[in-house]
């Protein structure tokens, strides 16, 4: 999916912002090297090597990873020399030279896209290469957000964008279909894009499916793969979890 839409992500998430400063705080308590899974194209990659962190980037999406590679480019040399990209899949993965992590992010709403086995998966991988006192964050929608979602599937306008490099005027539609039984929120993603004077419009189509979980469902997870929880945070002021939080937020580590 995201080899499809990797030209619109930076666009559409240029105001996402709020979590570096936590994450970069974090990882400077936690100490040694973070591993990133789902890095995407370095929204926080970049600021965590800037900050002096030796960081490993993981992501499935090449596209995506070669846009992380064109913005590592532009960074000094010793930003450079502190970030390490792999294209694998996080549920599946092999990292040369077997490294040692302090800290593993499994960044904004990256673990939405796996299903109950794929993220058991993903877990066990991760807590194989977490030092003895290594910590695991996740970050996530509130699922009584996203359980609240209409269930209308209508098509909803969520952003009209101007790509800086072409000019080109980006029109971004979004339709999402509830499934409650199942917890899963099947989305669609559209983007028209048109030329700044006109002419046809070009149509991107992708499709995705949030499986969201509620606390008790996450920590039970988390054991089972080999990790204990710490805390669940519903905001980056560290704010006590409850359905009425904007995020959910995940501190563990392992057992």
């Amino acid at each position: 999916m995201y080899d499809q839409i990797a030209r619109f992500y930076d666009l559409t998430h240029a105001s996402l912002t709020a979590d570096l400063p936590f994450v970069v705080q974090l990882a400077q308590q936690t100490g040694g090297p973070i591993l990133e899974l789902g890095c995407g194209s370095g929204r926080l990659l970049l600021p965590l090597a800037r900050a002096g962190h030796g960081v490993t980037g993981l992501d499935l999406s090449g596209v995506m990873l070669d846009r992380a590679r064109v913005r590592l480019a532009q960074e000094a040399a010793a930003v450079q020399q502190l970030i390490s990209l792999h294209q694998a899949d996080m549920t599946r993965f092999t990292l040369p030279g077997a490294p040692t992590f302090g800290l593993a992010v499994i960044p904004y709403n990256t673990l939405l896209h796996l299903d109950t086995t794929q993220a058991l998966a993903a877990l066990r991988q991760v807590r194989g290469y977490l030092g003895e006192n290594g910590r695991l964050f996740i970050d996530l929608d509130n699922p009584v957000d996203i359980a609240n979602t209409p269930e209308d599937a209508l098509l909803s306008l969520e952003n009209v964008l101007t790509d800086p490099e072409t000019g080109e005027l980006i029109v971004h539609l979004a339709s999402n279909r509830l499934d409650t039984a199942e917890q899963t929120l099947h989305i669609t993603w559209i983007y028209d894009v048109s030329a700044a004077n006109g002419g046809p419009v070009h149509r991107t189509v992708a499709h995705g499916t949030y499986h969201y979980r509620y606390p008790h469902q996450l920590e039970l997870l988390l054991q089972e793969a080999g990790f204990k929880l710490l805390h669940l945070w519903g905001g980056y002021d560290k704010s006590p979890y409850d359905e009425e939080s904007d995020r959910l937020l995940v501190l563990a580590a392992k057992k």
